[in-house]
């Protein structure tokens, strides 16, 4: 997962405000600088985002702004939530994903034009800038039109699905399967789900603790004695690496991309990182760490006696029925697994270079969409995890309230929402769950990031509830 994707998961209504657009003192010299770069990323001006970071040393990065700008589009200022002549917050809304977005700007009092921090994080919209829920059939036509235009644009490839208590709604299909063999999608066509697979991971973990073999609160080393840094293991919980809350890093980058056809079991990636310094003290922030992911597999390896793959397939896949879904190796030939397509110089080409060797406890996996509302419909049955442990999985479980346990959480009353978003080159899937109304919107995709979660996006905001 790119940074860019891990701040797109990060930024799935995930932190409720208090204050609304309103008056304001003049611009303060924080609230300018800001207006520099927004003007710079709204312009997609790479020159102009490269002299914000030389003029006012911002911490931020040009090309990781103008991959942001591809996918979220441009940013629509909606008010000052706070502003002092140090420092502002704005209130953003992303106009191709209808997600808030809150800006957080501090300049260096001793040096005013440089910015001592610079963060972008997901908000709740205030109720006046939220979508306008459309009528069932409304919403259904307009989706499909939307689908069909991206497909004519060549700008999507994949499926979607809508249901409401299990009975599909809209079912849209489109695109290329396999651009080279000229196979087109179709409704056994299997795609990559990058981060959804840490769903399935939670609900392994959250079984074996139903089942007494392992408590939230054990630390990493209770399981892992081989762990290399034991001394970090003894500190993490397996609630912290659930919940992103571990201080562990990252895992995919150029070390990654260089190793990742050795990188073969869940240990072998322990090399990659697990001697790596933490990022912060276990449990004092957010933070979303793939790495931690790759440990909670490891766990379940260890507590099961199985391998991860052979846990999930025996306790997740055959019990919800999930017939299409799995991880075989990236070199195994698996029918109807889409070729995974990112887009240089204009151009969908196969994606390679950021392929793992196979999926793993992070991500990586592959499904359909009807595999992933028979995921959704088991767990809501509670033949995966008990009523209660799905609760406390589906609500806030981190600092800012954004993550449970292996799923984004979001919304309140009857807009309440949990589920999945992953991406990566090739990939793009994002689920979500409505539980009050009983809705379940899923798309999976073949292209590069963006397009397939964005639809997802405008689907559920805009559901009758």
């Amino acid at each position: 997962m790119t940074s860019v994707r891990v701040l797109l998961g990060f930024l799935m209504l995930c932190l409720s405000i208090g204050a609304h657009a309103g008056e304001h003192a003049p611009a303060s010299h924080a609230e300018q600088v800001f207006g520099l770069w927004l003007a710079a990323f709204n312009a997609g001006d790479r020159d102009g985002l490269q002299a914000f970071v030389a003029d006012h040393k911002g911490g931020r990065d040009a090309q990781r702004d103008l991959d942001l700008r591809e996918a979220m589009g441009r940013f629509r200022l909606l008010g000052i939530k706070s502003s002092s002549t140090h420092s502002m917050q704005a209130m953003l809304l992303s106009e191709s994903t209808d997600r808030g977005v809150l800006a957080s700007l501090e300049v260096d009092p001793a040096s005013p034009a440089d910015v001592s921090r610079f963060q972008l994080e997901g908000m709740e919209l205030p109720a006046e800038f939220q979508p306008r829920r459309l009528p069932l059939p409304v919403l259904l036509a307009e989706s499909r039109r939307r689908l069909d235009s991206a497909r004519d644009d060549d700008t999507l490839s994949g499926a979607l699905l809508v249901a409401k208590d299990g009975k599909i709604l809209l079912r849209w299909q489109g695109g290329q399967a396999d651009r080279e063999r000229k196979i087109g999608v179709d409704g056994a066509t299997r795609f990559r789900l990058a981060s959804l697979n840490k769903m399935f991971t939670a609900v392994a973990i959250l079984q074996l603790q139903e089942a007494g073999r392992l408590s939230l609160d054990d630390s990493v080393a209770t399981h892992l004695p081989d762990y290399p840094d034991q001394a970090v293991a003894g500190k993490i919980t397996v609630r912290q690496l659930l919940n992103h809350t571990s201080g562990l890093g990252d895992i995919f980058g150029e070390e990654f991309e260089r190793r990742s056809q050795s990188l073969r079991t869940l240990r072998d990636y322990w090399s990659l990182a697990g001697n790596e310094p933490s990022s912060a003290a276990p449990g004092s922030e957010d933070g979303y760490s793939n790495y931690g992911y790759i440990l909670l597999g490891s766990i379940i390896e260890a507590v099961s006696g199985q391998s991860y793959y052979d846990y999930v397939g025996e306790h997740i896949y055959r019990v919800a029925g999930m017939d299409s879904t799995g991880a075989e190796p990236e070199s195994s030939p698996v029918p109807g697994r889409a070729v995974a397509y990112t887009r240089v110089e204009g151009r969908w080409v196969p994606e390679t270079r950021t392929l793992p060797w196979r999926g793993t406890s992070a991500g990586g996996g592959y499904s359909t969409v009807e595999d992933m509302l028979k995921f959704v419909e088991a767990l809501r049955a509670g033949r995966l995890v008990s009523p209660a442990s799905l609760a406390t999985a589906t609500s806030p479980q981190n600092h800012k309230g954004w993550y449970g346990h292996g799923f984004m959480v979001g919304g309140e009353g009857q807009a309440r929402q949990y589920g999945h978003e992953g991406g990566a080159p090739g990939a793009n899937a994002a689920l979500a769950v409505l539980p009050g109304p009983g809705y379940v919107v899923v798309g999976l995709g073949n292209v590069d990031p963006g397009a397939m979660e964005n639809m997802v996006n405008f689907i559920v905001h805009r559901l009758p509830l």
